[in-house]
């Protein structure tokens, strides 16, 4: 395991939300444990399709992925294989079956396709995981190269611990505490990150070149 310096750190005070599963943050939205893809949804139809006009409106050909918590999806690296194949674990080597099925993994997304009905769909407002857009040309292996550099943080004291930002609690809690330095670091190709709102009613967009505060995108009611 390589010993290099943490890209981020992070303070003392957001150390419950570095690496703790399932750690609350006041979301009040509905929570699931079980992977029932295709039978009970989150959202709505509806919603589902406005999320996707949200995400996939991006000008230019911006890439969207997924990342996608194993911790908290059961039996995730099953439901990848089968509804996004090439979606990538962002630990790297040889993992004992326990610690694969709690990984993080990144996924591709495009309109429609199983990984965006898994992000946007099945997952949204169950803490499955968080939507990024990439820069123009990003390819997925250099955005896993990126988002492994900031998978562990370096806290005051020196010590180096895994940053849960693929939970949208976390992410949210952690996140709009960045400076500006802070922010380049995390984001690097990635222009925006779409995450569920602590409500359960929409999504919430942060921009790597915005206001710290989130974009508060509502989402209308299910019919």
């Amino acid at each position: 395991m390589s010993a290099s310096r943490p890209l981020l750190r992070i303070e003392r005070m957001h150390g419950n939300a570095i690496a703790p599963r399932g750690v609350a943050d006041g979301a009040t939205g509905t929570t699931r444990n079980a992977a029932s893809v295709g039978v009970l949804y989150v959202i709505g139809q509806g919603q589902y399709e406005q999320l996707q006009r949200m995400v996939f409106a991006q000008e230019g050909p911006c890439p969207v992925f997924a990342v996608l918590d194993g911790a908290i999806v059961d039996d995730l690296p099953s439901l990848l294989q089968r509804h996004a194949p090439d979606a990538m674990c962002l630990f790297s080597g040889d993992l004992d079956p326990m610690l694969a099925a709690a990984a993080p993994y990144l996924l591709a997304l495009a309109p429609g396709n199983g990984g965006a009905q898994l992000a946007l769909r099945d997952g949204w407002n169950a803490h499955w995981g968080i939507v990024l857009v990439a820069d123009p040309g990003t390819e997925p292996h250099a955005l896993r190269a990126h988002l492994r550099r900031i998978l562990r943080v370096g806290t005051p004291g020196g010590d180096s611990m895994l940053f849960r930002f693929y939970d949208p609690r976390a992410f949210r809690s952690v996140v709009p505490s960045f400076d500006a330095g802070q922010r380049k670091a995390f984001f690097g190709p990635i222009r925006g990150c779409y995450v569920e709102s602590r409500d359960g009613q929409g999504a919430l967009y942060f921009a790597r070149d915005g206001e710290a505060t989130p974009r508060v995108l509502p989402l209308a009611a299910a019919a």
